[in-house]
C-alpha cells in the first residue's frame, strides 16, 4: 500500500522550484512576526502580518483537493475574498492551462526516444504482465510499450479515482482559474509548469519501473483497489467535512516506511516546494495588501507543511 498512500497524498499536493529571498525590510531587519489563524470556511486559513512600511497586510490559504463532486461548492465570502485581493496564486499560472496539452504531447514524444527499444514490460514479473493484460487489449499495451513506464503508471493511478466516484474537472484550482477569468483576471504560479510536470514523469527508467512495479502490485488484488478507493473517499470526506486533523493524518502517514524512490519523490514534491512557498508567502507579506491562495491542502497540514516552514523561519505564530 506505500504506492497507495503516495497517490493519496498527491490528490491533495499536485494540481495537474521557486525561491524568494526572506522577506526583510530595506535596512535588512525582518518585519514583525505573522500570525495565522484558521478561518470557519472549509480549509481557509488567514495570515495577518506588516509589510515593509509596517503597515497591515494579510494572506488568505484557500486549501484544495485535486478531484471534487457537486459538493465542493465555494462561499460568497470565499469568492468576495478572491476577487477583492491583490494578487491571486495557485500552484500554476493561468496562463499555463491551456499550455498543458501541448507540453504533455511534447513530454510523450520525448518519452519514445527515451524508451528506444526497450518494453517495460520485459522487466516486470509474469504475474504483473497478466495483470496488465486483464485491463488492456494487446493492441494498446503495445501502443503504451513504446513509451517509458511513467505513462502506463499514470493511466493507472488515475483510474483509481474514477473508480472512488470523483472527478478532476471538478476540482476547486480549476474553478477559481475560471472564476477569474470570468471576471477579468488572471492568477500568478507558485511553481512554474515544468516543475508540476516533473512530477508526472518523475525519475529514470528504474525509478519508473518501480513505481509501475508498486501500482500493479497495490491493485492486482480486488481487495486491495476496493481498500484504495475507500481511503480516498474517507480523505476527500475529511475535506468535506473541514477535518484539518484527519486530513493531516493522512498526509504525515503517506511519508512513512518510504523506499528510496519515494523518498526522493516526497523531497520533491514535499519538502522543496513547502520550503519555496513559505518563503513566498513571506514576501507577499513584506511587499503588502492583500493576496489569495488557493493550492494543495496537503500543503498546508501536518508536520513538514509551508506554515512550518515559516515557523522555522520565526516568519510566522499559529494561534
Amino acid at each position: 500500500m506505500k504506492n497507495l498512500k503516495r497517490m493519496l497524498s498527491a490528490v491533495l499536493a499536485l494540481s495537474f522550484v521557486l525561491f524568494v529571498s526572506c522577506a526583510t525590510t530595506s535596512t535588512g531587519t525582518k518585519t514583525a512576526k505573522a500570525s495565522l489563524e484558521k478561518t470557519q470556511e472549509r480549509m481557509l486559513w488567514k495570515i495577518r502580518g506588516t509589510d515593509k512600511n509596517g503597515n497591515p497586510s494579510a494572506i488568505y490559504v484557500q486549501g484544495t483537493i485535486h478531484v471534487g463532486d457537486e459538493r465542493l461548492v465555494v462561499s460568497d465570502n470565499v469568492k468576495k475574498l478572491f476577487l477583492s485581493a491583490d494578487r491571486r496564486f495557485g500552484e500554476i499560472a493561468s496562463e499555463d492551462y491551456p499550455k498543458i496539452q501541448e507540453k504533455t504531447i511534447e513530454m510523450m514524444k520525448e518519452s519514445a526516444k527515451a524508451a528506444g527499444n526497450k518494453d517495460f514490460r520485459d522487466e516486470l514479473t509474469q504475474e504483473q504482465n497478466a495483470f496488465l493484460e486483464s485491463l488492456f487489449p494487446k493492441e494498446t499495451l503495445d501502443q503504451y510499450a513504446l513509451f517509458e513506464p511513467w505513462v502506463t503508471n499514470l493511466l493507472l493511478t488515475s483510474s483509481i479515482m474514477v473508480t472512488a466516484g470523483l472527478d478532476a474537472e471538478k476540482a476547486l484550482d480549476s474553478y477559481f482559474v475560471n472564476y477569474a477569468a470570468a471576471n477579468g483576471l488572471s492568477t500568478q504560479g507558485l511553481d512554474e509548469l515544468d516543475t508540476q510536470l516533473d512530477f508526472i514523469k518523475f525519475g529514470g527508467w528504474n525509478d519508473q519501473i518501480g513505481l509501475l512495479s508498486e501500482t500493479i502490485d497495490s491493485l492486482a488484488k480486488p481487495e486491495e483497489l476496493e481498500k484504495t478507493s475507500h481511503e480516498i473517499i474517507d480523505l476527500y470526506e475529511a475535506y468535506i467535512n473541514d477535518d484539518v486533523a484527519k486530513t493531516a493524518e493522512v498526509i504525515d502517514s503517506s511519508k512513512k516506511y518510504e523506499t528510496a524512490i519515494q523518498k526522493r519523490y516526497n523531497k520533491m514534491l514535499w519538502e522543496d516546494r513547502n520550503t519555496a512557498w513559505a518563503k513566498m508567502i513571506e514576501q507577499f507579506l513584506y511587499e503588502g495588501g492583500t493576496t489569495f491562495i488557493f493550492a494543495g491542502t496537503g500543503h498546508f497540514v501536518g508536520k513538514e507543511s509551508v506554515f512550518t516552514a515559516m515557523q522555522k523561519n520565526k516568519t510566522l505564530k499559529i494561534k
